[in-house]
């Protein structure tokens, strides 16, 4: 069985009477098919791998750009320097938003952390995945519904945990401050874009998909990632 430990109260021992805390713990499990401390290693593997994405994606609008183009057209439907620009700018800021992630910036859509916030997550409709307050973007907190868990982890060219977790880190403030114009994946979304060139430059989706897109690409399933060293 594998037993989490966190910090849930700091408390220091005295002997007035009636000066005891009670302390409530919401255990749920935020994907059934895992424990909470499995999860949490899982997100901290999908962050890392999204760090050297980022930077591979940086590096190539610095420094290859006569080839990244190609790739910023099919997912802004556009190549022009606004775009790159912005990409070259906000990259940086989203990797070092990433980095900030811990194991205890991860909860339950429901879990009662909401109500220390500024907005509570988005009701849960079947299909979110996981959210944001934009507001408290500082804190870096993410909360995750159960669709999030239906996903593959890193199945690079279909709906996948490390997309939707980029997904999210973008909405942060300081790093695009992406708006939801468009939901996609795959060829969907790059006809979406080449019809609305406009439109893709704020959308997370598009940014998220620009960075880990890769036909035919699988870094690992759930277990695997959680189980590794």
């Amino acid at each position: 069985m594998t037993q989490e430990y966190f910090e849930v109260h700091t408390s220091m021992t005295n002997t007035v009477e009636g000066s005891s805390v009670t302390v409530d713990v919401n255990t749920a499990r935020i994907c059934e098919n895992m424990t909470n401390a499995q999860f949490r290693i899982l997100i901290m593997k999908l962050r890392d791998i999204a760090v050297k994405m980022i930077d591979v994606r940086h590096g190539a609008l610095l420094n290859t750009w006569t080839t990244e183009k190609q790739r910023v057209k099919t997912w802004f439907g556009s190549e022009d320097e606004q775009i790159r620009q912005m990409l070259i700018d906000g990259l940086p800021r989203l990797k070092a938003a990433m980095l900030e992630l811990n194991p205890g910036k991860f909860f339950r859509f429901d879990d009662e952390k909401g109500q220390t916030t500024s907005c509570l997550p988005s009701v849960d409709n079947g299909n979110t995945d996981a959210a944001i307050c934009k507001p408290d973007s500082k804190r870096r907190i993410i909360y995750f519904f159960p669709h999030f868990c239906t996903s593959h982890a890193a199945k690079l060219d279909d709906e996948n945990k490390l997309k939707n977790l980029i997904h999210e880190c973008t909405h942060f403030t300081d790093t695009f401050n992406s708006d939801d114009v468009a939901y996609g994946y795959g060829k969907a979304l790059q006809i979406w874009a080449s019809m609305n060139p406009t439109k893709t430059a704020n959308n997370a989706d598009s940014i998220a998909c620009y960075i880990t897109y890769q036909e035919s690409a699988n870094l690992g399933t759930d277990a695997e990632l959680y189980g590794s060293k």
